[in-house]
């Protein structure tokens, strides 16, 4: 796991771009911590900060191919990769890095690599004969890959904003749209950046840059749906998947650790490895009171004899963690577990620099309780009349317990649903049932309306499988990704997630919805073939996150004086955007809506940019 950067100019200056690259580099350090270096050729200079897991000794980059002058910078792991070799006899290998065999692959095989190309990834290849670069990142989107066109026509790429932002090359345009997003769900979406003129390479996609031309295009699709396979039949084949997923990703040169909440999927990883890895070591992050999942997780680790360590949520300054939160995510961010994920990576950064996660199992077998169970009854009210009283009592009951905005959407909402329907699809009720601002209160905050239209995000829903499909693709890879490689890696931490292992990802993508969700119960297929790993509390308890107490923080006295700074001077460049009237109107819900407006002025205030 690295950190990657560059600059591609036709006969560019060697000693100006290598300078600018280093600074690149130097910014993007915390990804790398073991060696920051670069490569400079005619038309390129590449730079590199590397964590060494594989090869330490012959794996540094940029790595030059031998025999020619293609170059290679690379970012991720590519899982499996000493079987794929043996695949490569004719190429001679002189390291022992998945690093080397990038170059390999691209030597036979050009850009059609990436068809057999598994893991996470995000790497850059000069092919000196043809005078061009060659990107791609990986199918989910665990590795980020952002790109510009600098002032003097350079291609610009690197692992994190703030590189590229750090090369003078780019001026950024901030993006009302993308900041209008960023209120609706808390992070920016993820085929856009929070400014106009600096782009992110989408999951699943790769790119050519060749005489000054972008050509991008996607290598990858979701599988479509198998309807044919019998239960017992995907029972066989999702155990064997996911634990050689898991073997796969525990190989490393170095000691390789879990993340432990006590939840199913976590649970469920820490099983598998501890077959193949005594006294794996655990951490778990444990909130106060009847949000602490402490009990659970010592279960686990108790049953699997695993070297557990707790980090309590009291050990930290809330106001002071929130500010450094802005050095780390170049874009505003509010999603509120960021912070619990970036001081666990912290801990277990000083005990080893590879972690397993359980990140990805919940959109891919329908775990988000929360929001899946109300759209599998929504599905079936529509099917079924007689279940339409049901659904609006369910509605209603769950508009009674939410607060501000969301208890507003789900009141309106079952009004509506008693006129016959207040959505006609149930990707319209999901769309919504994400959103913390509603639409009017989108309008009425900015001073110049943008052309953002949520209609645009509307598709027709088939089944819930279509719902995973767009959560995999948007909210995962805005949110839950982004919030785990920038708070891993600004510790030096790598996080691998075997539940998003190509094959094993493919598979449960294909599988029928009926095999994820039904009326009483979640992931069933992981419960049915992994239920026998945990203890029967874990077996029976709901699904409860690593979201933190936001009303609870924005209490503290230390964070309200944040709020008066930053939401009370009329002078902070957020009123640029926003009517400041309005946004008053926030300041004393203490809720995630008075988070997310908080945490957009810090960032604005942190960053430099123009607004057209």
């Amino acid at each position: 796991m690295c950190g990657i950067a560059g600059i591609v100019k036709p006969n560019l200056e060697a000693e100006k771009y290598s300078l600018l690259v280093k600074s690149m580099i130097q910014k993007i350090a915390h990804r790398g911590p073991d060696a920051q270096t670069t490569y400079t050729g005619n038309d390129f200079c590449f730079g590199h900060a590397r964590l060494s897991i594989v090869d330490l000794v012959d794996g540094k980059q940029p790595m030059k191919e031998a025999g020619s002058e293609n170059v290679v910078v690379f970012n991720g792991e590519i899982y499996g990769y000493k079987s794929i070799k043996a695949n490569y006899a004719d190429y001679k290998f002189v390291t022992h890095s998945d690093t080397e065999l990038l170059l390999a692959m691209y030597q036979r095989n050009g850009e059609k690599m990436l068809g057999e190309l598994p893991g996470m990834f995000a790497f850059s290849i000069w092919d000196e004969k043809r005078k061009k670069l060659f990107v791609a990142r990986d199918r989910f989107g665990e590795k980020p890959l952002y790109y510009a066109i600098g002032k003097n026509g350079e291609f610009v790429f690197a692992s994190e904003m703030k590189a590229i932002l750090s090369s003078g090359l780019v001026r950024p345009v901030l993006d009302t749209r993308s900041v209008e997003y960023y209120l609706r769900r808390l992070y920016v979406h993820p085929q856009k950046t929070i400014f106009k003129n600096i782009f992110t390479l989408p999951p699943a996609h790769a790119l050519s840059f060749e005489n000054g031309e972008i050509k991008r295009w996607r290598y990858w699709d979701l599988p479509k749906a198998n309807q044919q396979i019998s239960f017992e039949e995907a029972k066989g084949k999702f155990v064997k998947l996911l634990d050689t997923a898991v073997q796969n990703q525990l190989v490393a040169d170095v000691p390789v650790a879990a993340f432990l909440s006590g939840g199913l999927d976590s649970s469920t990883i820490v099983a598998i490895a501890s077959k193949y890895k005594d006294n794996l070591t655990t951490f778990t992050f444990g909130f106060e009171g009847d949000k602490s999942e402490l009990k659970y997780a010592e279960q686990i680790a108790k049953k699997y004899n695993t070297n557990h360590i707790i980090l309590e949520e009291k050990e930290f300054d809330i106001a002071e963690i929130l500010m450094h939160m802005h050095c780390i995510y170049d874009e505003p961010f509010a999603d509120s577990s960021n912070i619990p994920t970036y001081l666990i990576s912290k801990l277990a950064s000083k005990y080893g620099k590879v972690v397993l996660t359980g990140d990805g199992c919940d959109e891919l077998m329908a775990g988000y309780n929360f929001w899946y169970r109300r759209l599998f009854q929504f599905e079936k009210a529509v099917r079924e009349p007689d279940a339409l009283v049901y659904y609006y009592m369910l509605m209603r009951s769950i508009s009674y317990r939410l607060k501000s905005s969301q208890h507003d959407y789900y009141h309106q909402q079952v009004e509506g649903f008693n006129d016959k329907g207040h959505f006609d699809d149930v990707f319209q009720l999901h769309e919504n049932q994400k959103d913390y601002f509603k639409a009017s209160e989108i309008a009425s905050l900015f001073k110049t309306p943008s052309s953002e239209n949520k209609k645009n995000d509307c598709k027709v829903a088939q089944d819930l499988n279509t719902i995973l499909n767009e959560d995999l693709t948007n909210y995962m890879v805005g949110d839950i990704l982004v919030k785990t490689d920038r708070a891993s890696m600004a510790n030096g931490l790598e996080l691998r997630a075997p539940f998003l292992d190509k094959n094993f990802a493919e598979f449960c993508i294909s599988l029928p919805s009926k095999f994820k969700m039904n009326s009483t119960t979640e992931k069933i297929l992981l419960r049915e073939t992994c239920g026998y790993l945990w203890t029967n509390e874990i077996r029976k308890r709901k699904k409860q996150g690593f979201a933190a107490a936001v009303n609870e923080w924005l209490s503290v006295n230390s964070v309200v004086s944040l709020k008066e700074k930053y939401l009370r001077n009329r002078d902070k460049k957020i009123f640029s955007v926003l009517n400041y009237d309005v946004v008053s109107n926030f300041y004393y819900l203490d809720n995630n809506q008075t988070w997310a407006l908080l945490n957009l002025s810090m960032w604005m205030e942190k960053y430099d940019y123009c607004l057209e």
